[in-house]
């Protein structure tokens, strides 16, 4: 009887460390979507807004690999 008693205390503990967990989770996601949202200002959005120049080279044609796809004829 006495490993019995281990086992119920055991799930009643493990029932209320998950119902205070999913609780916690459910108030940090209230308490986000109630918050302001911040914005940059105005001349930090204009910089991001720039697109800079990619360097890097286009790859040519001719030597693409759909140039090297061969089908057997006996299809």
């Amino acid at each position: 009887m006495q490993k019995s008693s281990r086992y119920v205390l055991l799930i009643a503990l493990s029932t209320a460390l998950f119902i205070g967990a999913a609780l916690a989770t459910l108030r940090a996601v209230g308490q986000a979507a109630t918050a302001p949202v911040s914005r940059p200002p105005a001349s930090q959005l204009e910089e991001s807004a720039t697109i800079q120049d990619d360097p890097t080279v286009a790859p040519d044609p001719a030597q693409s690999a759909d140039h090297n796809v061969s089908f057997p004829s006996d299809i």
